[in-house]
Parts: structure tokens; C-alpha cells; sequence
């Protein structure tokens, strides 16, 4: 329990202290919000391109997360167990709102397309496929 107070504590001044503002009237998370909303309209409209079905998003919630392991940048679990899909960012993503962009962008792809990928196949056929179409650039499509 002591733990999980001093990860509220953490992340609440990290939030409300050490991070500016990615725009001075908005928050960090209603920043990424507000990209993702409009991701998600343009990967709807690349999805149906692609597969021709209509694209059924999950409901996904944003979380700010410095746990997320070295060498990643961010990550995106599946709903599961009636909660919603979860997608977890690193603070250091948020120092460029184009680099912010395509992270976002990477991780409603992988919501976009399935969650029972094989790790080896996870970056491959319709996840490249709608990756091109949305203009994920090669390096971040990794």
C-alpha cells in the first residue's frame, strides 16, 4: 500500500510540477487525447480503405507511465475482463507533439488490428499495410 501512495505522490507532482505543459491551456493528457481523437478518425477511414469493414476501436484510456520498460517508448494492452484498452506513454514522448503524433498513431494501430498477433508478426501484413496508408514513417513502425 505504502508503495502505491508513493506512486500517486510521484506522478502527481511529476504531472503537476516537473512537467511543462505540452500547450499552456492544456494538460498533458487532454493534449494526447485530443491527438488520438483525431488519429483515430484518419486510421477509421485508412481501415475501411485497407480492409473495406468499418473500423471498431475499442474505448481506450491514456496513461502517462514511466514503468514502461527501457527500449519502449510506449505500449497498448487489450481490453480485457470489461476494462477498456489501455495505452501507456512515456513522459519523454511528450517533449515533441510531432514525435507524440506518431506514437500515438503506432499504438491505434496495434489496437486497430488484433490482439492475438505472434510477436513476430505484430509489425507485419495489416499492421504494415495501415501503417504506410497512415504514414507512420519506417522508423517508428518498430
Amino acid at each position: 500500500m505504502v508503495d502505491f501512495i508513493k506512486k500517486i505522490i510521484k506522478e502527481t507532482l511529476f504531472m503537476e510540477v516537473e512537467k511543462p505543459y505540452l500547450n499552456e491551456k492544456k494538460g498533458d493528457l487532454e493534449v494526447i487525447n485530443d491527438l488520438k481523437n483525431s488519429i483515430e478518425k484518419k486510421l477509421k477511414k485508412v481501415y475501411l480503405d485497407v480492409t473495406g469493414k468499418d473500423l471498431d476501436l475499442p474505448t481506450i484510456d491514456v496513461k502517462i507511465d514511466d514503468d514502461i520498460v527501457d527500449g519502449k517508448i510506449a505500449g497498448f494492452n487489450h481490453p480485457k475482463n470489461g476494462k477498456n484498452g489501455l495505452m501507456g506513454i512515456k513522459s519523454k514522448a511528450l517533449d515533441d507533439k510531432e514525435y507524440l503524433k506518431w506514437v500515438i498513431t503506432h499504438e491505434l494501430i496495434h489496437a486497430s488490428v488484433g490482439k492475438d498477433l505472434p510477436k513476430s508478426k505484430e509489425h507485419t501484413g495489416l499492421f504494415k499495410k495501415i501503417a504506410d496508408k497512415m504514414g507512420l514513417p519506417k522508423e517508428y513502425q518498430d
